[in-house]
């Protein structure tokens, strides 16, 4: 709700409020609202598009998780602590006359325990471990004779590493967990800028889309004034005597016929300016009512500049900027480091463990430290273990899975490759056609301004009827039309070319922080 209130409150800056029913005059267009008005630029619907579109709050997420999971790997290499303490008392009968002074007799010990070993596993895969024992025992009844010291205290500490020789061995091995989440997190990054290219892209063409359907509506008042001025002539004519009252009936009818367009066509301006609205995030249950019902103006209006489009250019960027190349890239590489660490695995495991010890006692504690850290009672050792299993089934499917699985990494890069070929070429071939749309289309409404001038003063001589005339208007509104289509889409196929590129955020102007 925060943002949304952020969003009203910047949205409120574009609009014009009046307190009565507002008026929009445009070149004989009527705009009619309620709330007022929201004049936006194509930069302003992108730059609003990036603030609050779903889809972008998601894909902006993900490197954040990415984070998280790169924190989760490097996890595994923090030490731990653990440490234990325990009180416990045994009465036994024990049946032996040198400890007890009889037999059988009772005998009863009390210890207390307190146990500290601190672990950590390195990059190259070994495990440090260092232990700290201390114990104090008290035997009852016992002999001096046997056991001079008692309560006694004993100390242990020992250092040791196990360092995987084979199986789990190697830096490459044990850091392959945070390889591939940094990988992930990079695949993160560019499916997000992947995602305000879409955004970008969806946006633009559904501003040129509002745009085209509002420039329909124009068109759809200039043909009902053609055909209502065409009516107010023959009405004239006909009560001067000098046209059929059946004249009228044919002018009427295309009037009617008129009206029933520009209904279309306002139609068709709500449905582009939804679409646009639901890009920006204007239309959900937690939207404003005021911008759900505002009445979105652009300020921009298409403009036919012919580009001069290489397609050896466009492709050598496409393939040097598109996002999808870059995530399937490392894809592929995270797939190959996967491949590895399964390989280790078949590997038998052959561990070398090696350590030092040292002991002490005493009647108190300070005495056992002492005797301990004296280093009179050392202890070292090594141990080297080797274990083969048999069969290793899992391992072998779990390897051969894992190089199944780099096939495809590579199969889908080769097919992102291919795919973005062909939307290059498309997206190329679509700007030359409009061009040439866009040119054959302002030729086709010029002549059919002709035709209709052409028309109306034979009709003023009597050389020719309303009908004719009629139609000659009807051409050039569907002339006028269809060149407003062909430069609107025009426009749009600008967009699409550098959506295909993978160049639309910098056509924009976009930076990604």
């Amino acid at each position: 709700m925060r943002r949304l209130s952020l969003l009203t409150a910047y949205c409120l800056l574009h609009i014009v409020y009046c307190i009565l029913p507002t008026t929009l005059h445009a070149e004989g267009v009527e705009f009619h609202s309620q709330m007022g008005f929201l004049r936006l630029s194509l930069t302003d619907c992108i730059e609003m598009a990036f603030k609050n579109n779903l889809d972008v709050e998601v894909a902006r997420l993900n490197p954040r998780i990415g984070d998280k999971d790169i924190s989760i790997a490097r996890a595994r290499f923090d030490p731990v602590f653990k440490s234990t303490g325990e009180i416990r008392k045994d009465e036994t009968p024990l049946n032996s006359i040198f400890i007890t002074g009889s037999a059988p007799g009772e005998y009863t010990e009390h210890r207390k325990l307190m146990d500290a070993t601190l672990t950590s596993l390195i990059p190259t895969g070994a495990t440090i471990s260092i232990q700290y024992n201390n114990l104090r025992n008290r035997r009852k009844p016992v002999s001096k004779s046997t056991v001079p010291i008692n309560p006694s205290w004993n100390t242990f500490f020992e250092a040791k590493l196990t360092q995987p020789l084979l199986k789990g061995g190697g830096i490459f091995y044990n850091m392959s967990p945070m390889y591939i989440a940094r990988n992930d997190k990079r695949k993160s990054i560019y499916a997000f800028r992947r995602t305000l290219g879409d955004v970008a892209n969806s946006t633009q063409k559904a501003y040129w889309n509002l745009v085209k359907a509002i420039e329909d509506l124009k068109a759809a008042h200039k043909s009902l004034q053609r055909a209502e001025e065409f009516l107010r002539r023959n009405k004239l004519q006909v009560e001067a005597g000098l046209l059929a009252p059946i004249e009228i009936v044919a002018a009427e009818e295309e009037v009617s016929a008129r009206r029933e367009d520009i209904i279309v066509a306002e139609n068709a301006v709500r449905n582009r300016e939804d679409n646009l609205k639901q890009l920006m995030n204007l239309l959900s249950l937690e939207a404003d009512p005021v911008l759900m019902d505002i009445t979105i103006a652009p300020l921009d209006t298409p403009q036919f500049l012919p580009k001069k489009i290489s397609l050896e250019n466009s492709l050598q960027v496409a393939q040097e900027r598109r996002p999808e190349l870059f995530e399937n890239r490392l894809a592929l590489e995270n797939a190959g480091i996967t491949e590895k660490q399964k390989k280790n695995e078949l590997l038998p495991k052959l561990d070398l463990e090696g350590g030092v010890n040292y002991s002490g006692l005493g009647s108190n504690w300070r005495d056992a430290q002492d005797s301990t850290w004296a280093y009179q009672f050392q202890g070292e050792y090594a141990k080297l273990t080797l274990e083969v299993p048999i069969g290793l089934r899992a391992e072998r499917a779990n390897y051969n899975k894992a190089k199944l699985s780099r096939r495809q990494a590579e199969l889908a890069l080769r097919k992102t490759e291919q795919d973005i070929l062909v939307q290059v070429r498309a997206a190329v071939r679509q700007v030359h056609t409009n061009v040439e749309l866009v040119e054959a289309t302002k030729k086709t409404r010029v002549l059919a301004e002709k035709r209709l001038e052409a028309e109306e003063r034979k009709f003023a001589v009597g050389r020719s009827t309303s009908l004719e005339v009629l139609r000659a208007q009807e051409e050039l509104t569907k002339a006028e039309v269809l060149e407003i289509k062909a430069i609107t889409d025009y426009q749009s196929s600008l967009g699409e070319l550098e959506a295909s590129k993978g160049t639309i955020l910098d056509f924009f102007g976009v930076v990604i922080d």
